[in-house]
């Protein structure tokens, strides 16, 4: 099915260009799939699609879809200014993109990364799961150690996605095991996160979108699905879409749980965006745990955020799509899938199908439909 532009005034663009940030395999599944949204969004657009951007092609006429989110220096020299140029997000320094936001340092710490704004880390503190981020394993040993008095921890990598780049500690060993497999400068660089490990979890994903002259918002869930190897990863997303932004969504009718996590979603962006205003965000998507800990105590809070495209745009491009062709409609359903070594569905719509040199056969396909 063909996606339909919206006819809405939109800044005078030449093209739309996808921005290769990540280093990518060229036949993999990351990359096919950041060019379908590409020329989705073209489409989308009324542009033509102009593939990746060369050096000489990066220009302030083009409507970028960078595969990751970019930094103060990178936008500034693609000639982005504002959020209205690029379907993903601009900040001010790299780990404001990244897990280690969400939480506040151990106290006294002995290491902090440059930026680092610790009121903002206490202030979204409420809107987390119990945590800390830390830049030294001085610092990640104390903070393992404040946590696990509540149960099991989990450790995060910043630059893990899909479920990778996680441990669920049983000991301090174990904890050391696991950053010993980290380069020498991992730590200092990106950081790692250690939080209260949750059973019984639901994972929401809360977002806002916008393209020129229009946006959405949404809730929904993420499911996971068996890799080649057997372990569960993400296997695609479940969003109940709405016109308009998340403020609006809130103030709809929602399940309690749900509720819950959007509220958390939109304290958690408001107050980033409010610590760094300079930040561009086109492309708002939170994560949001909702599970017991241990000791069978409740908790609902952002896990991260995700500021470029992601698993979940393919159903986000689909909503547009849908709000595009009829007017009338103010909600939809959208969904995504990727299924390992398993066919898609009779009549799937696919937007990924091959055998990736990483992850083996994988299929990945969306539906969308009324809510």
């Amino acid at each position: 099915m063909a996606l339909m532009a919206v006819q809405v005034k939109t800044p005078a663009w030449r093209q739309v260009h996808a921005l290769a940030v990540r280093e990518l395999p060229e036949d993999g599944h990351e990359r096919a799939t950041h060019h379908w949204v590409a020329d989705t969004v073209a489409r989308l657009l009324a542009l033509p699609y102009a593939g990746l951007a060369g050096p000489d092609e990066r220009d302030a006429a083009s409507y970028f879809v960078p595969d990751d989110t970019l930094d103060a220096v990178a936008a500034a020299a693609l000639g982005i200014s504002g959020s209205e140029q690029l379907l993903g997000g601009v900040v001010p320094f790299p780990f404001v993109a990244t897990k280690v936001i969400a939480h506040p340092l151990v106290p006294g710490a002995q290491v902090a990364i440059a930026g680092w704004d610790d009121a903002l880390a206490q202030a979204v503190a409420a809107d987390t799961l119990p945590g800390y981020s830390a830049f030294c394993t001085e610092d990640a040993v104390r903070a393992y150690t404040l946590l696990r008095a509540a149960g099991q921890v989990r450790l995060k990598l910043p630059t893990g996605v899909g479920g990778r780049g996680q441990w669920l500690l049983q000991d301090e060993a174990g904890l050391h095991a696991a950053l010993a497999t980290l380069s020498e400068d991992y730590l200092p660089r990106h950081g790692v996160v250690l939080e209260t490990h949750l059973v019984h979890l639901t994972t929401f994903s809360v977002g806002e979108v916008a393209l020129p002259g229009r946006s959405i918002a949404y809730h929904g869930t993420q499911v996971s699905t068996p890799d080649r190897e057997g372990r569960q990863v993400y296997g695609g997303s479940d969003l109940q879409v709405v016109r308009g932004s998340l403020a609006q969504l809130q103030q709809g009718e929602l399940p309690p749980a749900e509720r819950q996590a959007v509220r958390a979603a939109h304290a958690f962006d408001r107050k980033l965006r409010q610590a760094f205003p300079q930040a561009a965000l086109s492309r708002r998507n939170y994560d949001v745990a909702y599970g017991e800990d241990a000791a069978g105590r409740m908790h609902c809070g952002v896990l991260e955020q995700s500021w470029r495209v992601g698993g979940a745009t393919p159903a986000e491009l689909a909503a547009f799509e849908a709000f595009a062709r009829d007017p009338a409609v103010t909600r939809v359903h959208a969904a995504t899938r990727e299924l390992h070594g398993q066919p898609a569905p009779a009549g799937a719509r696919l937007y990924y199908a091959g055998d990736d040199p990483r992850l083996g056969p994988l299929v990945k396909f969306l539906t969308v439909s009324a809510a």
